[in-house]
């Protein structure tokens, strides 16, 4: 019989129309099709005259008489209907959740939904409901939901008071109440049939667990709970479904984590995400229906992309949106997508959750902070409530739970024991959990700066630094990188009331210098710098001279010194000295809460960064540190303390001796005053021979002085013995910061280039760079060279562990007005300089030269 309808299916449909409305098809020539003049015998009745005949459904009947439905469901076609027997219709007037004892005990709106949710409004055979029209495209076996005959209209309630959400655009409508619909779309079925399970690999266990504990065999049919125990009884208009059970339309997500007095802390979150908005299709076509309603329906919608609303109702645009509608009912995984291949799901923590997650481990956060869980802003609750809301049911069910992650691609880690129970909505499965999934916005060393009422500078340069993906998508890249659990973060993170003296390094460079304080404006949510008068020779901040609001300006200085403040990995390690991803060096000292830590102007000065009111957080990604100043970067460059320092001078003039004819030059006017030429955005060590070792080497002839070269006839033989000057300099200079004090054992290149193919101590290739051998402990450091020569860092005058930093400014500082408008008449403005990038470098003296010829 199905394998006929299968093949007659657009036969019978028209067969069973005309035969409802009672006229015969009429064709222009005859074919072989012999029940296009006849009807089938085992056609039977209508849909209406077999439950009379069948004596056991009168509840269903009196519902089609009382709703004025029998002659649709004696004439016409087609419909397909899910009936409960009389017996089962008794069984739920004994316990039901609308509290009715009998059928005349139930309103016009129940009787509604129990007929109209129960039917749909065409002639489909089990099987065929697992396959749908996607266009023009047949897409079989993966189906699971079907609109129903079931209106908005159908049940419209009045509300006011406590049953209305307590959130900004509710209050006006609290005391005097509103008709509200809770979704202007109907309301589908959802079933469970085994070839879309089968597609989707769900499991018989996935469908008891989703539908409350019912036993399932294979090949069993459901309607939500409700088992098919008599499938496609053949009518003359359509096909009858005999269920175990009356199906009583379920609510959407929404509504039942309303209703539901174990989730009242997430429901009242989700609902800061909604509001009402009038509906005026649906007020003129119930005013059609009731001539003698006069009022106005508003529609209960949340703000989301998918299915909701991204305007308020006064017309701004919506800034905190959720993914999707969870209470729309007609829900369909994107826009234009069908319904029928799938529908939402939503993990809702119980209260008891709720409040044990805010009272212990990662929500104590939010709690020190906001006390309760009204007091935490919408922006800040957004997340979390974004990471329980799933867009596939298909994706979460308990059997796929150990492959979930969440739209931020960040694993989901549901187990099965934490499901308390379920509720199978119109448009979603809800899952209630003894458990509650922070985002990662919440465990990770962001979240201390997120929730703290102290870090709103540092928290504004993450969010809103953003850079934009191939597609063109910007995103908070701060946000994303400090975020991500596949690293070990170190994050130090200056507090708002101690960001009062960032010495910025062009007007360091500048005759005018300044200090910067940034500060957090509220009303506008940006950050703004106030520039000061700076005495670098006194270190004493002077007068303010200007205010900087040009957001680029701050977002620059800001990034800057965030990079400069997050370490990957771990700072407590005992190594002494770490590099930060803007490649600065900075020491640190201690453990915990009696941590401090020093950038390269802090060691030049004496002055460290310490944790403030022990808040260091143990986060799942690393630790935050809350310092009580800004980790200063150094601000000398590598030019500057190797001119200044007299045991450095012997070398420096050696440095400083390159023609100013030659291309490869070792320094390079850029940054506060010179740069290394040669350096890119990376870190190095300097090793700098004392001026007695470095005369030794003129003495012996291992070096021929400038003076020398310079008086050589220009050509091959000066080309070439400046060229293997500057070689010899070049291998003074190495990758990779090394500290003495330090326990090491490992090779690194020199800045120099192997040229021939001559055997060296550590094999270096021909085209490759030559290595230096560094051995050190907490007492000493050796160096050997790639011809087995050895030089000692000298620590008698301490002239090691030298912090320096070379930048990289949009322009030299010259080109720039000084901060208080003086200086260059032609110069750029001081808010519009950008520091671009920087190397940074450590120095040590050392007792003898390198070289790396045999």
């Amino acid at each position: 019989m199905e394998n006929y309808f299968r093949r007659t299916g657009f036969r019978l449909s028209q067969l069973l129309i005309s035969l409802a409305m009672g006229i015969s098809l009429f064709v222009s020539c005859k074919d072989d099709y012999f029940y296009d003049d006849t009807i089938p015998s085992w056609l039977g009745s209508s849909i209406y005259d077999y439950l009379n005949e069948q004596g056991k459904y009168k509840y269903t009947l009196k519902l089609a008489d009382d709703l004025n439905y029998a002659e649709v469901l004696r004439k016409t076609g087609s419909k397909t209907l899910f009936v409960a027997s009389d017996s089962a219709y008794d069984e739920f007037f004994k316990n039901n959740n609308w509290g009715v004892k009998s059928y005349e005990q139930l309103t016009l709106a129940q009787k509604k939904m129990l007929l109209n949710f129960t039917m749909l409004n065409n002639a489909f055979l089990i099987q065929q409901l697992t396959n749908y029209n996607n266009g023009t495209t047949l897409v079989e076996d993966n189906a699971m939901r079907r609109a129903t005959a079931s209106s908005a209209l159908d049940s419209i309630s009045f509300d006011a008071g406590d049953k209305l959400p307590s959130g900004a655009y509710w209050q006006y409508y609290k005391n005097k109440g509103l008709h509200l619909m809770k979704d202007a779309t109907s309301s589908p079925i959802a079933y469970f049939f085994q070839p879309f399970l089968d597609k989707n690999a769900i499991t018989n266990e996935d469908v008891s667990i989703l539908t409350g504990g019912m036993t399932r065999q294979t090949n069993d049919a459901h309607i939500f709970n409700c088992k098919i125990v008599k499938r496609d009884i053949t009518c003359q208009n359509g096909y009858i479904n005999l269920l175990d059970k009356v199906l009583v339309p379920p609510v959407n997500m929404a509504q039942y984590i309303t209703n539901n007095p174990k989730t009242s802390i997430f429901a009242k979150l989700l609902d800061r995400y909604s509001a009402p908005y009038y509906n005026g299709t649906m007020t003129s076509t119930y005013h059609q229906l009731n001539p003698e309603f006069t009022d106005s329906i508003f529609e209960k919608k949340y703000f989301a992309t998918n299915g909701g609303k991204t305007k308020l109702p006064n017309g701004t645009s919506a800034t905190n949106i959720l993914a999707f509608d969870p209470g729309w009912n007609s829900y369909a995984t994107a826009s234009g997508a069908p319904i029928q291949s799938d529908m939402a799901a939503m993990f809702v923590p119980s209260d008891d959750a709720m409040n044990s997650f805010f009272n212990s481990g990662v929500g104590s956060l939010l709690k020190a902070r906001f006390q309760t869980w009204d007091n935490v802003p919408d922006a800040i609750i957004l997340p979390l409530v974004k990471r329980h809301m799933r867009a596939s049911l298909i994706e979460t069910v308990p059997s796929k739970f150990s492959k979930m992650v969440d739209a931020e691609n960040y694993p989901l880690p549901v187990e099965k024991g934490h499901i308390e129970s379920t509720y199978a909505g119109v448009n979603g499965e809800v899952f209630t959990t003894n458990t509650v999934y922070p985002p990662v916005d919440y465990i990770s060393v962001y979240s201390p700066v997120l929730l703290s009422a102290n870090s709103k500078i540092m928290n504004w340069v993450i969010k809103y630094n953003t850079e934009t993906a191939m597609d063109g998508t910007p995103f908070a890249f701060y946000k994303l990188y400090l975020n991500s659990m596949a690293a070990k973060y170190s994050l130090f993170i200056p507090t708002d009331s101690y960001f009062n003296k960032y010495i910025d390094p062009i007007a360091y460079g500048q005759d005018v210098q300044g200090a910067l304080k940034f500060w957090y404006d509220e009303k506008a949510d940006a950050v703004k710098a106030t520039v000061y008068k700076y005495n670098k020779s006194t270190d004493v901040v002077g007068d303010s001279v200007a205010l900087i609001t040009d957001a680029s300006f701050v977002i620059n200085r800001l990034q800057n010194l965030l990079d400069s403040h997050i370490v990957v990995g771990d700072v407590e390690s005992g190594a002494g000295y770490y590099v930060t991803k803007a490649n600065d060096l900075i020491k640190v000292s201690g453990t915990g809460t009696s941590l401090v830590v020093q950038g390269g102007d802090d060691l030049a000065k004496n002055q460290q960064a310490q944790v403030v009111d022990a808040n260091f957080y143990n986060q799942a990604n690393g630790k935050t540190y809350f310092i009580n100043k800004p980790i200063q970067s150094a601000l000398r460059s590598s030019y500057k303390v190797l001119s200044e320092t007299p045991q450095f001078s012997k070398f420096f003039e050696l440095l400083n001796g390159v023609p100013d004819t030659c291309v490869s030059q070792i320094f390079n006017k850029q940054g506060v005053d010179n740069r290394i030429n040669f350096f890119n955005a990376f870190r190095y060590t300097i090793y700098v021979p004392t001026n007695d070792a470095v005369q030794a080497a003129l003495d012996n002839g291992s070096i021929t002085p400038w003076s020398t070269i310079y008086t050589l006839t220009p050509g091959k033989v000066q080309s070439a013995a400046i060229n293997k000057m500057i070689r010899f300099l070049r291998y003074h200079f190495q990758d990779n910061a090394v500290f003495f004090g330090q326990n090491v054992n490992a090779q690194y290149q020199s800045a120099t280039i192997k040229t021939d193919n001559t055997v060296t101590r550590f094999g270096t290739a021909k085209n490759k760079y030559y290595k230096i051998g560094v051995v050190g402990n907490s007492s000493a450091m050796t160096l050997t060279t790639e011809n087995s020569k050895t030089a000692k860092v000298e620590t008698k005058d301490g002239l090691y562990n030298i912090v320096v930093k070379d930048y990289i400014f949009g322009l030299i500082p010259s080109k720039y007005k000084n901060i208080d408008g003086t200086g260059n008449a032609t110069g750029t403005a001081f808010s519009s300089s950008t520091i671009t990038s920087s190397a940074s470098a450590v120095i040590h003296q050392i007792d003898n030269v390198l070289t790396f010829e045999q």
